[in-house]
This record gives C-alpha cells, structure tokens and sequence, in this order.
C-alpha cells in the first residue's frame, strides 16, 4: 500500500482491567462493560492522546493489548499532509488540557477519525462519561473527579442525577483510589525517563515516586519569589548529578542508563491533593525520597542545602564500593598499559631459520620472503612510524607457513605474525577472518593441551603463542575480539567462544615448567586483569545485555583461581610481581561472589605466605651487608638494588590485595 492511502483502526482498551464490567451494576445500577480508552492507529503508528499528543508501534503501548480492534475504514489522505495535520494539532491537545470527563483520549481519537474517514467512533465509547455521571454514584465522584481535572461541562448537563447522588453512601477511601488510579491511568504515558517531571495529582506524584529510587520534589508556586530563585538551581542540580556523580567501583548507579536522580514540581495551588497529603504549608519545600520513603525535607531557598541533601540521597542510594576507602598506592603507580611484545631479537636470524624450514615451498611462496623481510625491518629495527607495507603475496606466504610448516618449525613463522598483529592495517585484516587462517585458530591449535596430543608443543612455539595472544591487546576492537563470547572458532569439530580459547590458553600455561612460558602468561594475565579494571571504572561491570553477571563473574573466578594457584609455587619474582598486579586488578572493586571465591581457594595464605617469603630473603641480605664478611659474600648470597626493589613492591603489593580481601 503506497503512503497515499492507508486503513484505519481504533484500538480499544480497559483501563479498570475488568472491573468495571465486575462491579458496575451494583456500583451504579447498570452495566458498564468498560473505562474505555481508545487509539487511532494509521500508517503504521499508533497514536493517543495523554501527555499530549503521543505514538507506539501498534500494540505496544504501556496500555497492553488492545481488547477490541475496530476497523474505521480506508483514508485517501495522503501520510504527509496527515502529518501536517497532526503537528497543527499538537499545539491543542496538550497534557494540560487533558480532561477525563470532557476533552479525552476518546475526544482526541474521535476528532482524528473524523479528519480521516470522516466518522465517529462508537457512541457508546464517547458517550460513557454522560452516562456515568447520570448515575448516583457518578455524581457521588464528580467532586473527587473536578478536583482532579477541574470543571467538567459534562458533568454539569447531568444535573438530573444530583438530586439522587444526595442519598448515595460517602465514597471509601479504597474505592476513591480505585478511581483515581484508573484517572490515572487514563491521561498517563510511558514511564517517563525525563530528569525533571510535573505533577498534577496525587496518583501521578505516586506514580512518579513509585517508579524511581531517587526522588527530589519541588513544592513551588509561580506568585512565589523564593520559589522563582531556587528552581532554576533545582534544575541545574538534577542534569549535574545526573551527568557527574559516579558511584565508586561496581554499582547500579555507575550501570544504568536511566537517570540516578528525578526531580518533580509541584505547583502547590492547582496540586492541593498532594500539598495536603504531604502536609506542605510554605513553599519552596523540599521533599526527598529513597524507594518510596520519605528521608528529609526542609523549607527555603538553600542552594548549599539543597545540594548537600542530594548528594547524601544519591550517596545512600548508590553507595561506593567498600574498596574506595582502602588505599593502593602500589598498585595506582603501576602501569597499566597491556604489556607487549614489539621487540625481535634478531629479524635476520628468523628468516635465515625459516629459509631452511621452507625449501618445499612453493616458489610464489619464497619469492614473497624477501619482501616480507624488508618490510619487517623498516617497521621494527629502523622504528619506522609508518604503517607496515606488507604485499598481499607476502601475507599469502606467512599464511602458507602456519598451515604448512610442521609444528616443531611453525615458529618463526608465529613470531613474525606476532609482529604483523601490532600494525593495524595487518590486524584488521586477520580479525575480519572467518575461516582460514586466524589469530585464535593459532591460539587453539598451540596454545593448550599437551595431554591430548601426541607431542607435546615445543616451548619456543608456546611462547610466540603467547606473545601473538598479548599483542592482542593492542586496541579495543583486537582486545574485543579476543575476549568475545560470540565470535567462535571451532576447536575439535566444536565451536567454541574466543574467550574460552583464550583462557584455556592462559590457565595451561601458567602451569607450564618452563619460566619463560610462565612469565609470558603472567603477561597475559595481567593484560586480561587490566582490561577488566578498566571495565570496572568506565562501566561498572558488565553492560546491560552484553553478558549475564553470573557467567562473568565465574569467568574472572577461573582466573583469580589460576593465577592464584601459579603464585602458590612460583619463586621467580619478575612472574609474582606479575601475577600479584593481576590479581589486584581482578580483586580491586571485584563484586562479593568473586572475592568470596578468593577466600574459598585459599589466595590470603598464598598472598601471606609469598610476602613472608621475601620479606625473610630481605632481612637476610640486610644481616649479611651488616656482617664484616659481607664483601666476601658471593653473588647468590648478596641480593642487587633491583632484587630488593623488586621483592620491596611484593611485598607492599601482597600487603595491599590482603587488604582488598579482608572486606569479604
């Protein structure tokens, strides 16, 4: 259908949800089959009148699903002079001109449909609140309902019922809530995520109070000079803790992406309901609330008040984490750049190595070598600031070498791919891939399980695994890619998520024999920790909708757990001082569950234990400068500066994540 033409529907809804059609005859005396409210739904886009003039996708309302569809007919109006009508009425139907008895969602969808097909909606639907208040118990309500909206002409030509709504019992408090929920209901919109809201009557205050933790109310009065000086700081204080406060470490405030704080006015003459339920005598008043519940409240223009009172609400709301008050100061002078491996000892020697490893190549293959060589040089040994000039046959070659080269000769090749990845031209072009070739396919392949394999992965392709792994860390979208639950490789027939292959990688060679290997993944560790931490500080955590909480508290739980057990046994201290960095990182603001996982494997004895250890190799060397025979000492007897700095910073660092448990 072209958008010169389009078919028009009136959505029905009932906003007692049925108890109207319950209750109505012993009520009022006849049966009301529904508080009716009514949409217009045309080109696509449902439209209702509430808070002004509002639109949905069809169905999707805050009012449910439609209990009725009732087709209006076909409208030969064009979509865009439709439009152009529509935003001409904007200027009318306001929220403030809502009124339940006379000028309606009903009115609205009434006067729309006439514009399009030139009918009136059904009468009994506009006719309902005639028919109400020519009820007993309709008069009985028209004082509560006038209150609420103001005078009704409507409720005035049914002045015949009056007489009789003399004799009707007084309306209970439960049902005049009843009432005015569905009054409410009736000229509400979608939870509105606006920092600074109106309020009108007492069922949207409650609405408001309801639907947010943090609550700043303005009683105010436009006669009111006070009032006329503290609002505009009401306002600017609501956008700034909105836009500034941050609760410190993990937390609902730091996640979310609604606001921390609303403010609502209330113009205390036409909101009396409110006023009186709040027992509000003097304006400007301000009330606080957390949840639900009223926490302060003072009188008068006090900006400083005012903001004190706030940042005591958002504090109490959103407390910050308990490891804001323990001091790190080990850990804050410790780089947190990803470690690196950008550094090659000897280019020529590599190629000269895989020139022997390639003599079956394909002579396409060999005659790529060179090029690749030359360009590796400029970038690496001439430190040329350049991007990497690698030829598409080059790439082609080291390709050719990773899937061709047995694994006791693969690893030159792996180490000038691990080159290869800290230019981002080259990088991107291995993240694109899917299939082929890949970064986490060479992660799968070498990285892990020595035990199921038939030969056991030679060390030096193991740590140019690593170091491909580490380099991964060069930007956001590598580190993204690598650490991705839904970017798979397939590992054994299996598909199976970057993360998973990542870690596997990690925790297998954290155990490894060979130091080298270990210190290389103390690199990864420390990488992965870093990346958290950061993750901590700009998003609190997980993203909403990126990852469940659970499943990524468990995954750091794996790596605490690991590097926990490689520092149990671990006398090298350039790999503790890594291990310990990655632990505080992964400790430091960790929620509950994570830290109790800590204490649970044992880590406080381990950090206790690798502190006393190096604390007594200090008092050793100390003893032994202090003896007359101490120039005699040999070389393992005496410790050198960069020994004792280093096991000084173990130690203070053991001290600090001790700290950082203690809170559990």
């Amino acid at each position: 259908m072209s958008q010169m033409e389009s078919s028009v529907q009136l959505y029905l809804y009932d906003l007692s949800q049925g108890m109207a059609r319950m209750m109505s005859r012993q009520l009022t005396g006849r049966q009301i089959d529904g508080i009716w409210h009514t949409s217009v739904v045309v080109y696509g886009v449902e439209y209702f009148f509430g808070q002004g003039i509002m639109e949905s996708r069809p169905g999707q309302t805050h009012h449910g699903v439609p209990l009725q569809v009732i087709p209006m007919g076909q409208t030969q109006i064009p979509r865009d002079m439709f439009l152009e009508y529509l935003e001409g009425m904007k200027e009318a139907w306001t929220a403030d001109k809502y009124h339940l008895l006379d000028n309606n969602c009903n009115t609205f969808s009434n006067e729309l449909c006439n514009f399009l097909v030139g009918k009136d909606i059904p009468a009994h639907i506009t006719g309902l609140p005639a028919e109400f208040l020519n009820t007993p118990f309709g008069q009985s309500l028209r004082p509560m309902l006038e209150n609420m909206f103001g005078p009704s002409q409507v409720a005035r030509s049914a002045a015949a019922a009056s007489a009789a709504a003399t004799h009707t019992n007084p309306l209970s408090p439960a049902l005049a809530s009843l009432v005015g929920n569905v009054a409410a209901a009736a000229q509400s919109g979608p939870t509105s995520s606006t920092a600074l809201q109106i309020a009108n009557n007492l069922s949207q205050f409650n609405s408001i109070i309801a639907s947010h933790r943090c609550v700043v109310v303005d009683f105010t009065a436009q006669t009111c000079p006070p009032c006329r000086v503290i609002s505009p700081e009401f306002e600017r204080l609501i956008g700034h803790f909105n836009a500034e406060y941050r609760q410190i470490g993990m937390g609902e405030a730091a996640r979310s992406d609604t606001n921390k704080i609303v403010g609502v006015k209330v113009e205390v003459p036409s909101a009396r309901d409110i006023a009186a339920q709040y027992q509000i005598t003097a304006t400007p008043t301000f009330v606080f609330f957390l949840d639900g519940k009223k926490t302060a409240q003072f009188s008068g223009a006090n900006k400083q008040e005012l903001k004190a009172q706030m940042e005591l609400l958002l504090y109490t709301a959103f407390p910050p984490h308990p490891h804001a008050k323990i001091r790190t100061p080990t850990l804050d002078s410790m780089s947190s750049n990803p470690i690196l491996y950008s550094r090659s000892t000897s280019l020529d020697a590599i190629f000269t190595k895989l020139q022997t490893f390639c003599t079956d190549a394909p002579k396409e293959m060999q005659a790529a070598i060179p090029a690749l060589q030359s360009a590796l040089k400029n970038k690496f040994e001439n430190e040329s600031t350049a991007e990497l000039n690698i030829t598409a046959e080059s790439v082609k070659a080291v390709d050719w070498m990773l899937e061709s080269l047995p694994m006791e000769r693969v690893f030159p090749a792996l180490d000038i791919l691990r080159l290869m990845a800290l230019d981002a031209g080259v990088r991107q072009k291995y993240l694109a891939r899917k299939t082929g070739v890949t970064f986490m396919s060479l992660l799968a392949k070498y990285g892990c399980g020595d035990q199921e394999r038939e030969q056991a992965v030679p060390k030096a392709v193991r740590v140019m695994v690593l170091r491909l792994a580490c380099n991964l860390f060069t930007d956001a979208e590598s580190m993204k890619y690598s650490l991705s639950l839904n970017r798979t490789t397939d590992v054994a027939s299996r598909s199976t998520p970057h993360r998973t292959i990542i870690t596997a990688v990690l925790i297998d060679s954290l155990l490894s024999p060979e130091a080298v290997v270990r210190k290389d993944a103390a690199s990864l560790a420390f990488n992965i920790a870093v990346e958290e931490a950061k993750s901590r500080q700009t998003a609190a955590g997980v993203a909403a909708g990126v990852e469940d909480v659970g499943v990524h508290e468990e995954w750091i739980a794996e790596i605490v757990a690991a590097a926990g057990n490689a520092l149990a046994t671990e006398e090298d201290d350039e790999i503790v001082l890594r291990l310990l960095t990655a632990l505080a990182h992964l400790l430091h603001y960790a929620t509950d569950p994570i830290l109790q996982l800590a204490s649970a494997v044992g880590l406080a004895d381990t950090i206790d234990a690798t502190r006393e250890s190096r604390e007594t190799k200090l008092e050793s060397n100390k003893k032994l400068k202090a003896t007359p025979q101490s120039d005699s000492a040999t070389p393992n007897q005496r410790l050198e500066e960069s020994d004792i700095k280093m096991k000084e910073s173990i130690i203070k660092l053991c001290k600090e994540v001790g700290s950082l448990m203690k809170v559990v």
